[in-house]
């Protein structure tokens, strides 16, 4: 039996964030038939290219099916319309406005199919009509300001879009849960910039009492400390000091490895918060003469949270990687062997479904 095994989901998501929801579905077995326009996603055209297949729209949407349609025609409408009565759920990334242009906003829906769970993902909320992308919800969020040094940096990968998907796939399992139990669909929206806002932990509560912006910390952490990236001889690595006990253990060694090391600067985590800039240099000075792999084995042994920064092909050369089952490598018709990732959810009784490539346009 697979976990999702009669459940039908029209997918009218683009890019990344919708197609992202839904891939968790097609994964344990869902039935995901991805409706897209004659010229087909967006993100068919994304890189990497190899005779004309993207590896952008590969791993958001393998495993699903694809139907094109051109819902300003009325004869393709109809043909949505007829799907719905037959569907579980139907996903959408539209902006408001356009979804009730198309007519295939949950007013209309609901009235095909009164048990549809209709799930939206949108840049602020049904109120406001605005294209939104991720590097959008990153700067109306305030995340780029907490980024970078000096100047304001963007996160590099789409972490929102990533986010917002994730947070979309849990709220349609809640509302399948609970239709489950009442028979009742409903609507859901979720909110790029409200996501985005979940990601700023303590930042927002704290400028909210302080009334100051928090301090740039680059790649320290503005909570915690030594929390963040050092650099060793021939890289960096992830030192998470997360409590006191942890500290003075790391102490230790720094003041075995160095015995002027300036200790009384440190005592607690305030104290190291205020002096980070002077403990990020005694910390690298020591690091100067070891490796990043012979470093992250002393913590290790240590019991010390730590991580060597892996670039990508540290992490494809990584076995553990899948033995763990964390990874996958497929061999692809066009692209031939390429490495994915699984998303990393187990089941003790269900079972991810056999990778199958992304859907032609058809």
């Amino acid at each position: 039996m697979k976990l999702f095994s009669s459940l039908k989901i029209l997918d009218l998501t683009r890019v990344f964030s919708g197609p992202f929801a839904t891939r968790h579905f097609a994964d344990f077995g869902a039935e995901v038939i991805k409706i897209e326009p004659p010229k087909g996603d967006d993100s068919r055209n994304f890189p990497p290219l190899i005779n004309n297949w993207s590896g952008y729209f590969e791993i958001l949407n393998r495993n699903k099916k694809s139907l094109v349609l051109d819902l300003k025609k009325n004869k393709d409408l109809n043909i949505f319309y007829n799907l719905c009565k037959s569907s579980d759920v139907i996903v959408e990334n539209y902006s408001p406005k356009v979804s009730k242009k198309l007519k295939i906003d949950y007013s209309i829906v609901k009235k095909i199919n009164p048990h549809i769970v209709y799930a939206s993902i949108v840049g602020v909320s049904d109120n406001v009509n605005k294209k939104y992308y991720d590097v959008i919800a990153q700067a109306e969020s305030g995340l780029i300001s907490l980024n970078g040094e000096k100047e304001h940096m963007k996160i590099s990968t789409s972490i929102v879009d990533a986010f917002s998907g994730m947070k979309l796939a849990y709220a349609i399992s809640s509302a399948l849960y609970t239709r489950e139990k009442t028979g009742n669909g409903c609507k859901i929206t979720v909110s790029m910039k409200g996501s985005a806002f979940d990601l700023l932990e303590q930042n927002l509560i704290a400028t909210s009492i302080s009334k100051q912006n928090p301090p740039k910390v680059g790649n320290m952490d503005n909570a915690i400390a030594p929390f963040g990236l050092f650099k060793t001889k021939d890289g960096a690595v992830i030192i998470a000091i997360g409590n006191e006990k942890q500290w003075k253990i790391f102490e230790k060694f720094l003041q075995k490895e160095n015995n002027l090391f300036p200790k009384q600067y440190f005592i607690n985590n305030q104290l190291r918060l205020k002096n980070i800039k002077i403990l990020k240099v005694e910390i690298e000075k020591i690091l100067k003469k070891y490796s990043s792999n012979d470093f992250s084995t002393i913590l290790d042994k240590l019991d010390i949270p730590n991580a060597k920064v892996n670039t990508m092909t540290d992490i494809m050369a990584d076995q553990e990687n899948y033995d763990e089952k964390l990874l996958e490598k497929f061999k692809h018709p066009i692209a031939g062997t390429i490495v994915v990732p699984t998303g990393g959810i187990k089941f003790s009784k269900f079972h991810k479904e056999k990778y199958k490539k992304s859907p032609d346009l058809k």
